[in-house]
């Protein structure tokens, strides 16, 4: 069986993949002015090329290898005259790959070819954010990259597999529906995605922290020496800042350690100053330190209110704990309590005695309520008694539902479950409140219906 083709979709994620992870490394020379040119040359190379492998069917073919080879070659000219002279290894190595995937893009047919271009991406954002001048501002490019990531690995699988459905039922799948399935689905991975990433500990050289726990250094073999807290004979050294020892994740960071926690308003606004920063980028990070510092102030009052509340509540439970741990145990009892009569209704013992308890009280002794409430008495009770001759009532079942469900159960008795079920809608939705006398049938046909089963 010949592989599916892949669609549109799948070559557009993979060129928005590679073209992020591309410019995650270009925005390693953003200080040389060079970013906009290496990123106009990556787009001219990885589009073309990609356009090339689309336009294959199924298969490679002689253009497409031959295209291919000129590529490679062009790849390697390139290395030895020019990447290694701007850059040395192991970047222009880095580059090298990126027009050996390149020249790949041209027999980009399959599902193997795109797991392979999907696996270099992921190598050129492993080596730049470990680049020592990478930051914050590299979410720009990093953040989207994941979301293509997932996109195009979402888009490939939905579309095999309704390629596969079309194969097997000979219809045509919809690319609408298969489009509103690849943006769910991608937006329901990022969303658990994030959320796992939120709760779990997460490495942040050379600390592993965890908002929920305690932050303790990892010592990967040598003495871990602490940031601004002791020399190289282990005294105390004073900070520039007063004399006093920054904690790691305090926001602040000395030379080679990142910092652990969100930039400050002012560390934004420097970094949207930052020379060959590109504008769209500088305005979208002063707007974000704008909103950063008003959600600031906005917050401060709420988040002062809630820790002086905070600690009025740890200064009443110091002198009112007994009543309050009391009042929670009995609280607790009370839910086990409602728990408990809930499951008690559902055992076939309990069930009877409630039966019998009916038949008491309604079919012998008429204690009965006046009106609708007797009749939705007498209604209720007969739910009960066929109940337990398994015919219970579920909540989403209708009186006319319900009667059904009896009639093919108790065919005998239909006629005398239907005159009460009747007797019952005529007090419940009738113009006219219901008589003293048609309490009194709807007694007799209990009595009868009580007696048969």
């Amino acid at each position: 069986m010949t592989q599916a083709p892949l669609g549109f979709s799948v070559y557009l994620g993979l060129f928005a993949s590679l073209m992020l992870a591309l410019a995650c490394n270009a925005f390693l020379d953003i200080q040389y002015g060079s970013f906009s040119r290496e990123m106009i040359f990556w787009t001219v190379i990885i589009g073309w090329t990609m356009m090339i492998g689309w336009r294959q069917n199924r298969k490679p073919t002689a253009s497409g290898k031959a295209w291919q080879k000129g590529v490679l070659f062009f790849g390697l000219f390139l290395f030895f005259f020019v990447f290694l002279r701007i850059w040395d290894m192991p970047r222009a190595g880095l580059y090298l790959l990126v027009m050996l995937q390149a020249s790949y893009n041209c027999v980009t047919t399959g599902r193997r070819e795109l797991n392979l271009g999907l696996l270099v991406s992921l190598a050129l954002v492993l080596f730049a954010t470990s680049h020592y001048r990478a930051d914050w501002t590299m979410l720009f490019y990093l953040a989207p990259y994941v979301v293509a990531l997932v996109f195009t690995l979402v888009a490939e699988q939905i579309q095999r597999r309704g390629d596969d459905l079309r194969r097997q039922s000979l219809g045509r799948s919809s690319s609408q529906g298969q489009g509103v399935a690849i943006l769910a689905a991608t937006a329901a991975i990022l969303l658990v995605g994030g959320g796992l990433y939120k709760l779990t500990p997460q490495v942040s050289w050379p600390y592993l922290e965890w908002q929920y726990g305690q932050i303790s250094p990892r010592n990967s073999g040598g003495d871990l020496e602490q940031q601004g807290s002791t020399g190289q004979n282990g005294a105390d050294k004073p900070t520039d800042g007063g004399g006093q020892n920054q904690a790691p994740g305090s926001g602040e960071s000395g030379p080679g350690l990142p910092s652990s926690s969100w930039p400050t308003p002012a560390e934004m606004r420097a970094a949207a100053k930052r020379p060959n920063m590109p504008g769209w980028q500088a305005k979208a990070i002063e707007q974000l330190a704008d909103v950063s510092e008003s959600v600031q102030q906005t917050l401060q009052p709420v988040v002062v209110a809630v820790i002086d509340l905070w600690e009025a509540l740890k200064q009443w439970l110091k002198q009112y704990w007994l009543a309050a741990l009391l009042g929670l145990l009995a609280l607790l009892l009370l839910i086990i309590l409602i728990a408990f009569g809930a499951l008690l209704r559902e055992v076939p013992w309990i069930a009877w005695l409630l039966t019998q308890w009916d038949y008491l009280r309604l079919g012998i002794l008429a204690r009965h309520a006046e009106g609708e409430r007797g009749a939705s008495q007498y209604y209720r009770a007969m739910s009960r008694l066929f109940a337990l001759q398994d015919a219970p009532r579920q909540a989403t079942v209708n009186t006319r539902e319900y009667l059904s469900q009896i009639g093919r159960r108790h065919r005998d008795l239909h006629k005398s479950a239907a005159e009460m079920t009747w007797l019952f809608e005529q007090a419940r939705y009738g113009s006219k409140p219901i008589g003293k006398d048609r309490i009194e049938r709807m007694r007799a046909l209990y009595r009868e219906l009580y007696r048969r089963l």
